[in-house]
């Protein structure tokens, strides 16, 4: 592994200048589902308001609320999925703790081993390994924890036994049928304790999930001290298409047909788990998976992205990422950084969940978290540079840090005595744990203010050639930066110029401290305030942390980068591009992203300008014609005639609008603009934009959410 620690290079000064769970079912059940009595009503819950660094001062007081960071934890989906676990050999026995007996804690051989029995095992490596005091400390127990039928009077209750045991279905244990024990010695660790439901009659795996019994469900948890519930999207069936349950047989068909839309549905649990939590402080994190998982050029998705935020403090926003899994021809692990050909595949490599995740980054504020999916850093088949770049892309898009790893192997004792012959060396799981532990970079996924980081600019679209640069405003006017290299190659020393990125340096006296989080070393200045990276390996990436002040005041940064349309297809996304920077010939289209000047725009939220950054006197503007123009920036520039706006304001909206408008700061954020606005489309509308498609100005969709109108654009709404 090279080191990639910050490099500087004496060049003349620049800065300143013009850079779901699906798996194939095996379980049925002869339960019936009957509708609770009274179905409460749905949740009427204030969304998040988006905290936009221009306008938040470093004194500014944050008010924390229920899920004000992203949850960091672990869960057992990805690396496990329903598959059992065999214990490891010689490993300690499970204690009482504070008088609270271990459950399902037998003798350890290979038929005893149960499901809670691991997940106990994965908790208490969680506080032996450190994870629990770097900020870890949520335990997910995801499908399969339940049995496979209710009881008599229609409860949930764990597992008889662990679900797709490779010997057998019968003989792993699972969980305990009252889940109190359990939750209670999970508590008793210092963590806290998560479980998992679908939406509609199943989960996923085919166990009983929550539809009709929200109510019943939602009082078991809060009764058995739950934290944590991620629910899912399976088994739904709406109005139009009822679900066709004829693949079972007649006696295991559900009684109950659900036909409540997928928005009711979500919105009936989130409501049960607030009325079952009201009296108590123990609230439960709601980690809604995924009904905004649709494909990025589906109109669908933003509707849905408008519903979820207000109900939950977290959410899926693509499929599953990528699993663990054993090539039986190569005898390898497959390497789950790299990603599939279609975006509608359900699994997805690191770096696609990240890029469907970076491009709603506007969706971000405290206790409102779009969720990527699971951390794989540990025994999941990636190699060191590709374990650093998965935790620095989701710290700095401060997304959820729910790890699915053994955790067991990240301990001391496995390292001395408990080691198995998992192929994984002991040199990559002690780097694993540096990762996961960094201080700093999970500084800056918790940071306060709660921005979403952003893809600043990209020097090539594909997935697997050149680099992106990402940025998050942190609190106290400080800006985190990740130098991502997606080729298979190195990448020799880069220089990023600072405007791309938002700092722009005025004043007679400016300087510009860094500190590479990954290399531990002092914080120092930027000679010339130049910003160089050293070589970056292949999927490797550097992360900084700079301030820049100039005659001794903080430097503000203003949101900027490339503006770019849906992704579809499995192709990426096409940028907002000036064909020249003459006012008078300028025309604009979508064309591939390359990082060149004429597509790095500064949004002044201040003002509602959009910038050329390398050329911050030019502006867009609408022009008569309805055509966008390149024009000098003006304050108070002359109204449109036909639309009463100044024809120099563009505001951005939640679902990914830029209208000609001035957004209010005590209207934001709002997630459409109505639809006597103009907005930033793409000629000729459609799904897939061809390379160099005309943009103009259009009569906005307003709640279609018409995705020749979805941009990703830097910063929040405003």
């Amino acid at each position: 592994m090279k080191d990639i620690s910050l490099c500087v290079l004496p060049l003349l000064l620049c800065a300143g200048l013009s850079g779901c769970n699906n798996d194939s079912p095996q379980v049925t059940s002869d339960s019936t589902f009957a509708p609770d009595v009274a179905r409460p009503e749905p949740a009427t819950i204030e969304p998040a308001v988006a905290i936009d660094p221009v306008k938040t001062q470093p004194d500014m007081p944050v008010v924390e609320k229920f899920g004000a960071r992203p949850p960091m934890g672990f869960t057992t989906w990805s690396r496990f999925e329903c598959h059992a676990q065999d214990p490891f050999k010689n490993w300690p026995k499970l204690e009482t703790i504070n008088g609270i007996n271990a459950p399902l804690n037998d003798d350890g051989s290979r038929d005893q081993y149960s499901f809670q029995h691991f997940t106990l095992d994965q908790a208490r490596a969680m506080k032996d390994s450190g994870l629990l005091d770097a900020g870890y400390n949520y335990l997910n127990a995801d499908d399969c924890w339940m049995n496979t039928a209710r009881d008599k009077n229609g409860a949930l209750q764990g597992a008889e036994s662990w679900n797709y045991a490779a010997s057998g279905p019968n003989s792993h244990k699972g969980f305990d049928a009252d889940l109190t024990n359990y939750v209670s010695y999970v508590h008793a660790l210092g963590l806290k304790a998560g479980l998992y439901s679908s939406s509609g009659l199943r989960t996923c795996q085919y166990f009983p999930a929550s539809a009709t019994r929200e109510t019943q469900d939602a009082t078991a948890f809060a009764k058995w001290g739950i934290d944590l519930l991620k629910y899912d999207n399976c088994d739904y069936e709406s109005k139009d298409k009822p679900k066709d349950y004829g693949y079972w047989p007649e006696k295991e068909r559900p009684a109950t047909v659900i036909r409540s839309s997928k928005k009711q549905l979500f919105e009936t649990m989130a409501a049960a788990l607030a009325t079952a939590t009201k009296d108590s402080k123990r609230k439960i994190l709601f980690l809604e998976s995924a009904p905004a998982a649709n494909s990025s050029d589906s109109s669908d998705k933003y509707t849905k992205m408008e519903w979820v935020r207000p109900l939950g403090q977290a959410w899926r926003v693509g499929g599953d990422i990528k699993n663990y899994k054993y090539d039986a021809v190569s005898k390898k692990l497959s390497n789950p950084w790299s990603s599939r050909a279609g975006e509608d595949d359900n699994d997805k490599g690191v770096y696609s969940s990240f890029y469907i995740a970076a491009a709603l980054s506007r969706y971000v504020a405290p206790g409102s978290w779009n969720d990527p999916d699971q951390l794989l850093i540990g025994d999941n088949g990636m190699n060191t540079d590709e374990e650093k770049s998965q935790f620095a892309l989701w710290s700095i898009m401060g997304a959820p840090l729910l790890l699915s790893t053994d955790i067991r192997r990240l301990t001391d004792y496995y390292q001395q005595k408990g080691r198995d012959d998992s192929g994984v060396t002991l040199v990559h799981l002690q780097d694993s744990l540096k990762i996961l532990t960094n201080k700093d970079i999970i500084a800056v996924d918790q940071d306060e203010l709660g921005i979403g980081g952003y893809i600043a600019y990209q020097t090539n679209p594909a997935a697997d050639k050149g680099m992106d640069v990402v940025v998050k405003p942190l609190s106290h006017d400080q800006l985190a930066v990740v130098i991502l290299n997606k080729s298979n190659t190195e990448l020799q020393p880069q220089k990023i110029n600072l405007q791309y990125i938002g700092l722009f340096l005025s004043g007679s006296s400016c300087t510009v401290s860094a500190k590479d989080l990954w290399d531990n070393k002092p914080e120092g200045p930027l000679p010339n305030n130049e910003l160089w990276t050293a070589p970056i390996p292949a999927h490797g990436n550097a992360m900084l942390r700079l301030e820049a002040k100039c005659d001794g005041k903080a430097v503000k940064v203003i949101p900027t980068g490339q503006i770019y349309s849906v992704a579809g297809g499995g192709k990426p996304g096409l940028c907002l591009t000036a064909s020249s920077i003459d006012i008078t010939t300028a025309k604009f289209t979508v064309s591939a992203c390359n990082g060149s000047d004429q597509q790095i725009w500064s949004r002044d939220i201040a003002t509602h300008r959009v910038k050329l950054a390398a050329h911050p006197n030019l502006c867009l503007f609408m022009a008569a014609d309805e055509n966008l123009g390149l024009a000098e920036c003006k304050l108070s520039e002359e109204d449109n005639i036909y639309y009463h706006t100044d024809i120099q304001d563009f505001s951005y909206y939640l679902n990914g609008s830029i209208a000609n408008e001035v957004l209010e700061p005590s209207r934001a954020p709002v997630h459409n603009p109505d639809t006597t606005k103009r907005c930033l489309d793409i000629h000729g509308g459609g799904k897939e934009f061809a390379n160099n498609t005309a943009v103009a100005t259009y009569g906005c969709a307003g709640s279609e959410n018409r995705v020749n109108q979805i941009w990703s654009a830097p910063g929040a709404p405003g």
